[in-house]
């Protein structure tokens, strides 16, 4: 590579970190600001609800995106200078993600006859509705693929902005519960929509129905990838649904405030990893002693950041939930939670670099069967551990769970990065 190439990628992805951080900063840290305001207007019992909602509308959201933040940036990456195939990936990605999101409705309205919570706050499922399918319509694997990452950050922010602005003026009581869901669905719709649009009309998407041959491809192409997906969701969205499934919605806001806390930060390093993966798509193809290089270097870069706050949330834990609360006496259940979950913060970010790696190397089979296990053990431990313990069961298998994926997938990685050296 010539040193003016070298110079270009570097500026890229430069510029695609910098407006993932941004989109990122925009994605937890607003709904993070907003835990003060709609702590006091809805009470901890209703922040737990609205959690509780919008855990099972955020699930379907992530069943729909069939993994193909990995599978769909990595054939637009691979043909994006082939404009008509990049339009039939494009296309047929899309058909999916919608036909996923429609069927998940359909399921979860079905469940409102069979299950009384889900029952009970139908009008609150019914109104978030636009949140799954704004989700569905937004292209972020498009973008990623293409590495222009600028376009969205601006848009994702206005409107993002414009929600939370929505949310002070019209939010004002418990009873606009409803209300919330419903303007979280519109800026959601507005975004996935308009985001849509500029993808179709500036890099001239050719939007066709395709035939089913090719959404069989992209479908059996991601399945691995999907199924590793929505086991990771069972150990982590879905536990807010089985916790309000079996306590109260004042426990599910304890819990709630806590895992929020934890996404928010864990997160934040996340647009570094998205941005390196299109990278290391092509440097693999290139290189695999260069692809090991990079990769222990990233390792490196996220032990230095997130063990440091990984400690300092746990030992100022009182101080933020008080700071975000906006309450000086906090519930000893907050506290223990955060301090404990704090832990997972030192291997949360291995798990999207990990999952990277297996998804570069073709090691999918392997990946679907740890986070499978993880899932099932889960499902199994989650229900009895609540049963027992409460919240704090619930809280110390999540630990667990994400130090015993993190350490599986390492070892394995290490295994295949050894062998190599020594053959080599």
């Amino acid at each position: 590579m010539t040193k003016n190439e070298n110079n270009s990628t570097l500026k890229r992805l430069g510029d695609n970190f910098v407006a993932l951080v941004i989109l990122q900063l925009i994605n937890y840290l607003l709904p993070l600001l907003l835990i003060p305001y709609l702590v006091r207007i809805l009470g901890i019992d209703g922040f737990g609800i609205y959690s509780f909602i919008l855990a099972i509308v955020m699930y379907g959201a992530k069943l729909s995106d069939y993994g193909f933040e990995l599978s769909g940036t990595y054939h637009i990456s691979l043909h994006r200078e082939h404009p008509k195939k990049m339009s039939e990936v494009f296309s047929s990605i899309l058909m999916i993600k919608i036909g996923i999101a429609l069927l998940y409705s359909v399921i979860i309205f079905g469940l409102i006859f069979y299950v009384d919570r889900l029952y009970i706050y139908r009008e609150l499922l019914f109104s978030s509705i636009g949140i799954l399918i704004g989700n569905a319509l937004f292209p972020l694997w498009f973008y990623q693929g293409i590495e222009k990452m600028r376009y969205i950050t601006v848009l994702n922010g206005l409107l993002k902005l414009l929600f939370v602005g929505l949310v002070f003026i019209f939010i004002n009581s418990r009873e606009d519960l409803y209300l919330l869901f419903l303007l979280n669905s519109m800026v959601t719709l507005a975004i996935g929509v308009v985001a849509l649009g500029v993808a179709i009309k500036k890099f001239k998407i050719d939007l066709k129905w395709q035939k089913w041959k090719s959404l069989y491809f992209y479908l059996v192409d991601g399945w691995y990838i999907f199924t590793s997906k929505v086991a990771v969701e069972f150990y982590t969205t879905i536990n807010i649904i089985i916790l309000g499934l079996f306590v109260s919605p004042l426990l599910v806001g304890y819990y709630a405030i806590a895992e929020k806390i934890i996404h928010a930060l864990g997160g934040l390093l996340d647009p570094l990893v998205r941005t390196v993966y299109p990278y290391l798509v092509k440097v693999y193809d290139d290189s695999n002693q260069n692809f090991m290089r990079r990769n222990r270097q990233l390792s490196m870069v996220i032990f230095a950041i997130m063990l440091p706050v990984s400690l300092i949330v746990m030992f100022f834990a009182q101080w933020i939930l008080q700071l975000l609360t906006g309450k000086e006496m906090v519930s000893s259940i907050s506290i223990d939670s955060l301090q404990v979950l704090s832990l997972a913060l030192i291997v949360y970010l291995y798990g999207s670099q990990f999952t990277n790696i297996l998804v570069i190397i073709k090691e999918t089979k392997f990946l679907n069967r740890v986070l499978i296990s993880s899932a099932l053990l889960n499902i199994v431990l989650a229900p009895i551990l609540i049963h027992f313990y409460s919240v704090m069961g619930l809280v110390w298998l999540n630990v667990f769970i994400a130090f015993f994926v993190t350490l599986t997938k390492g070892y394995f990685i290490y295994g295949k990065f050894k062998s190599s050296e020594e053959l080599d």
